[in-house]
């Protein structure tokens, strides 16, 4: 089957770490995979790119206005490529993946929501989606709950949409150290998390447990690894509540996942929302004690007390208070990480999403 794998750009992100394990792990006696960038191929793209994988993208170097025509040249690489299947994952993709189907009747589509705050979203995007969702041959949610929003806001039947949990490596990843010893954390406790630095993440929610947890356990070292746009407002708000020898903004680190995750005594994610995280599957398959918002898919993929803690998004002092048990009880941590592998080996693999893509595939086809 000649498969095209279609979004809008491959920077890091969630979706964007799904597209590159599935294009990885698919079976390729199968499956030939084109992967095509709308806008830009972005830090992702580029690495497939090198890799040696079929990577286009639509845009021209240097663009600048939004084009209006791209299904035009999406309709050409189909047609050069003799596409069967596009799947896409992004707004602008589904719209464009449509109208070629709507072109060749022949050609099918599978769509892939991985926003996770339905029905608070931007209103264009919604309007695209509630359009062109109607014309793909399947739908797919990432999460049970995600498939219960979806279902809602497009009044989408049951039948129609199905749902494919997210997957990760499942690899035990040995630290070696270094990154513990950059931050200053080589006799704290570390307490990390990676996102991407926007709202969504609740970033200014963990600063304020950060100051809070110190004033309880001075021995703690909270380090948050990433970039976005919340950068200098984070540091701002770090500096005015004297933080600055407890929480370390790391940047973007390579690979972060794994060489940097394994390192952490607590994985801590703050977010007000989420659909299926993947940085918490990381996390997870890690064997990291975890601290989770009870969002999107993790009161689902996580029991409270066996595989991590959960606490409602926003609730700084159940996070603080959660916070200081595990810091105070390596014994917790350590049950509570080994459980949550344990968990993601076996239902949360990179192995069991891609099969499950294949599946899908061959059934639409």
């Amino acid at each position: 089957m000649n498969l095209l794998v279609l979004v809008a750009g491959l920077d890091i992100g969630g979706a964007e770490v799904v597209i590159k394990h599935l294009v990885h792990s698919i079976d390729h006696r199968r499956f030939k995979v084109t992967v095509c960038c709308i806008k830009t191929l972005g830090i992702i793209g580029h690495e497939l790119l090198r890799q040696g994988f079929d990577v286009v993208t639509l845009a021209e170097a240097g663009q600048t206005k939004v084009d209006y025509l791209t299904f035009l040249k999406l309709w050409r690489l189909i047609r050069a490529r003799r596409i069967d299947l596009v799947h896409s994952h992004s707004t602008d993709a589904l719209a464009d993946a449509v109208t070629c189907r709507l072109l060749a009747p022949s050609l099918k589509v599978v769509h892939t929501f991985h926003f996770g705050n339905y029905p608070h979203a931007d209103r264009q995007n919604l309007r695209i989606e509630r359009v062109f969702s109607r014309f793909a041959n399947r739908l797919v949610a990432v999460g049970d709950v995600q498939r219960q929003q979806v279902m809602s806001t497009f009044r989408i039947k049951g039948d129609a949409i199905d749902r494919i949990w997210n997957g990760v490596p499942i690899e035990a990843a040995v630290p070696d150290g270094s990154f513990r010893r950059s931050v200053g954390g080589a006799d704290r406790v570390l307490i990390g998390t990676i996102a991407t630095l926007i709202p969504q993440k609740g970033l200014a929610d963990l600063l304020e447990v950060a100051h809070r947890l110190r004033r309880i356990n001075s021995e703690v070292l909270f380090a948050i690894v990433g970039e976005g746009r919340l950068r200098s407002e984070l540091e701002s708000m770090r500096d005015q509540l004297g933080l600055k020898d407890t929480v370390v903004l790391s940047g973007w680190v390579k690979d972060a996942s794994r060489v940097v995750l394994p390192e952490f005594d607590v994985f801590l994610q703050t977010s007000r929302w989420e659909a299926m995280s993947v940085a918490v599957l990381e996390a997870m398959a890690a064997g990291r004690a975890i601290l989770a918002t009870r969002v999107g898919e993790n009161s689902r993929i996580i029991e409270h007390g066996v595989e991590g803690l959960l606490v409602e998004p926003g609730d700084v002092d159940g996070m603080t208070d959660s916070l200081s048990r595990l810091v105070g009880d390596p014994a917790l941590r350590q049950r509570l990480g080994t459980a949550a592998a344990r968990r993601a080996s076996e239902q949360f693999s990179v192995d069991r999403m891609v099969r499950a893509y294949e599946d899908l595939y061959l059934a639409t086809a």
